[in-house]
């Protein structure tokens, strides 16, 4: 089951989802600990919101309420996307190529290029080229096991009903503060991802991208190449 369909489920059915998890995931304290911390999370966020009784703290109050809102928008958008996962990591391997297309005469990922057609291509048929690596990338990283896990880790559990809903609010509680570091990490990115009513799922991608994300602010990732050396070691895709 690939990550993105984790999320499907997840906003389908807790119950549904709890039967499949539990199936591929055999570590009761591991689990445990991921409810105790939703839970936690969840009562956090509660707390906040004792911020819309103090009239000096209505900016805060409102940042909740369009995080709420924006929280809606990005459960939409899993439903809106064939691949939700994959289209977010499309979104940022993009972004990179975009950011770093003037520096690569002939085209950047031309090694990548040619392991993967058997020729460098001309300039136009490089650039088309270097976003359908990109989409590959994107494609198998999505799939591949080691993030279809952290996704499910990160929405499901085997608690009672009753703590279903401090929960979910556990989960819009780190997914708000994951976008907020995103938007301090990388604002162009989470702009992107604003744009595509994406920004709150970000918390799902977190561990697979943060820190590709923090080379490639410091330089340490140039290119395409470079990031997909990283992400192959790292998740073999």
């Amino acid at each position: 089951m690939q990550a993105s369909d984790y999320l499907r489920l997840k906003f389908q059915s807790d119950r549904q989802l709890g039967i499949y998890v539990q199936r591929g995931m055999n570590s009761y304290v591991k689990e445990t600990q991921n409810v105790l911390s939703n839970i936690s999370s969840g009562i956090e966020r509660a707390s906040w919101y004792t911020s819309c009784l103090i009239p000096r703290y209505g900016d805060v109050c409102n940042e909740l309420v369009t995080e709420e809102k924006r929280m809606s928008l990005s459960i939409a958008s899993i439903f809106r996307y064939h691949d939700v996962i994959e289209q977010m990591l499309y979104l940022y391997f993009e972004m990179v190529i975009k950011d770093t297309e003037n520096e690569n005469e002939g085209g950047k990922a031309q090694g990548l290029t040619k392991a993967i057609t058997g020729y460098i291509a001309d300039a136009q048929t490089g650039k088309a080229a270097r976003f359908g690596i990109a989409y590959a990338i994107s494609k198998s990283l999505s799939a591949s096991g080691t993030l279809s896990n952290i996704v499910a880790e990160r929405v499901a559990s085997k608690s009672p009903y009753v703590i279903f809903a401090l929960q979910a609010f556990g989960i819009d509680q780190k997914a708000a503060l994951a976008a907020r570091k995103l938007k301090t990490l990388d604002p162009r990115y989470f702009g992107i991802l604003y744009t595509a009513e994406l920004e709150m799922l970000y918390y799902f991608v977190e561990p697979a991208l943060e820190e590709v994300i923090k080379k490639v602010r410091a330089k340490i990732l140039r290119n395409l190449d470079e990031i997909h050396e990283e992400l192959r070691d790292k998740y073999n895709v």
